[in-house]
């Protein structure tokens, strides 16, 4: 009986396929098993990348690995595409994995949702420019320890959480709302006070004004505001523009989009992935005012009226003395959204134009 060819061929071809590809199989990383010792052949993320405290990391050898454990992590059933789980620890971490045939490094900055991490480092805080106040002045060498600062403000939806879950005193949601409209714009007329309970609340703190000033300047050296030394023309920040119509002092020729606050993260991030270090709200910090400071200011994580952050924190319902504010806000000129700019208000004082964002620390 003659077979058709068509016939043959596809039976060969079948045949073909079952005998050398496994025809029918998963043919995934995870069913490829190369002979010999079982080595690492790459993890996602990258190694290197920046991941949060509760990511999986997957790592993929040629085989299936022999008594394989990881430090930190936990791993779930060894194959030769595992996963490793968190939690993990906040800042820079080395993952060591070791398996029966070799052993592996993993290295990752740590850093929770919504927060970025500013290395620790030196930079010139102050300003000796004409246009700087007497209080920036002399510029001096400040070294500051990393930390992680929120990319952007805290809005008024974080804001009305926190006032939902603790029952802290809200503040006048109708005035509020006339300067920021929406869950997505910075929180309004809250005192240092309340700053500093939602900090506490989220496990976090306001920022030193050296830490904040560092930050602001998103890496760049001796330079006006966080983008260069460009005065804004309305695509860099928010601040008094052509659409404040009724302050003499606003910049006729500017237009930044928007009469008050501008919903965080508008303009463009600075060096370190911040939003908003210059104009918008200004924003609260955890030193006492002092006009002098720099003047005395201790080289390595300087802070004015105490010695830490903690001691600050863990009585500041008793801080009567005024505190630092940075970075201006909607309603100032150019010249008051530079790095170095300071000011102060009582810390019971709340305002149409003061907001906050935080930082945390590293262990």
């Amino acid at each position: 009986m003659k077979i058709p060819i068509n016939v043959f061929i596809f039976v060969t071809t079948c045949l073909f396929l079952v005998t050398f590809l496994g025809c029918g199989s998963d043919t995934g990383d995870e069913d490829i098993v190369e002979p010999g010792p079982v080595e690492f052949k790459s993890a996602s993320p990258e190694n290197g990348s920046t991941i949060r405290p509760d990511d999986s990391i997957t790592v993929i050898f040629t085989g299936i690995p022999e008594n394989l454990t990881t430090v930190p992590g936990t791993i779930e059933q060894p194959k030769n595409r595992t996963t490793i789980n968190g939690p993990f620890p906040l800042g820079d971490i080395t993952i060591e994995l070791t398996w029966t045939d070799g052993t592996q490094t993993l290295e990752y900055t740590v850093v929770p949702e919504g927060m970025v991490m500013v290395r620790e480092g030196e930079f010139q805080m102050g300003s000796d420019s004409e246009e700087s106040a007497k209080d920036e002045k002399p510029v001096h060498t400040v070294l500051v320890d990393s930390f992680l600062i929120d990319t952007h403000e805290v809005t008024v939806g974080e804001y009305r959480l926190f006032v939902e879950e603790t029952g802290h005193p809200a503040p006048e949601w109708s005035q509020a709302e006339l300067y920021a409209p929406t869950d997505k714009h910075p929180i309004v007329y809250v005192s240092w006070h309340d700053a500093m309970a939602f900090a506490t609340w989220a496990g976090k703190r306001l920022p030193t004004e050296a830490e904040w000033e560092k930050a602001a300047r998103g890496g760049l050296i001796a330079k006006t505001y966080p983008w260069g030394n460009i005065s804004p023309k309305g695509k860099q920040c928010n601040f008094a523009d052509k659409n404040l119509t009724h302050y003499w002092w606003s910049d006729k020729k500017a237009d930044d989009g928007y009469a008050f606050t501008a919903p965080v993260g508008s303009y463009p991030e600075n060096g370190y992935g911040l939003f908003d270090m210059a104009g918008n709200v200004w924003e609260w910090c955890l030193d006492e005012y002092d006009a002098g400071f720099y003047a005395v200011s201790e080289g390595v994580n300087p802070i004015s009226g105490a010695n830490t952050p903690q001691q600050i924190s863990e009585s500041f319902e008793s801080v009567e003395s005024n505190r630092v504010l940075r970075g201006g806000s909607w309603i100032v000129t150019s010249a008051n959204v530079r790095n170095s700019t300071r000011f102060m208000l009582m810390p019971e004082s709340t305002n149409y134009s003061v907001g906050f964002r935080c930082v945390q620390d590293l262990p």
